[in-house]
């Protein structure tokens, strides 16, 4: 399975603010396609990352079990760019 890595990113940072709306702000998207993006990771990982609650959405196991790798990543990678 072949997942970007753009979508990974945008999982780490709705699962950071808890809020699409927020995310997409930091990434400078729009809402809409950071939803898209979460649904399409989902899909192809044949899991549900985030639960929707009254006041944001919160991360199901699977995707606790997902954000500390994803973590790392990210920050691998920044140490790549920075160096």
């Amino acid at each position: 399975m072949n997942i970007s890595f753009e979508y990974y990113r945008i999982f780490y940072y709705v699962a950071k603010y808890e809020n699409i709306t927020k995310a997409a702000m930091v990434l400078k998207s729009s809402q809409p396609n950071v939803t898209r993006i979460i649904h399409l990771l989902e899909d192809q990982l044949d899991c549900r990352l985030f639960l929707r609650e009254p006041r944001g959405l919160k991360l199901t196991e699977e995707g606790k079990r997902l954000l500390p790798s994803i973590r790392e990543l990210l920050h691998a990678e920044k140490r790549k760019t920075t160096s």
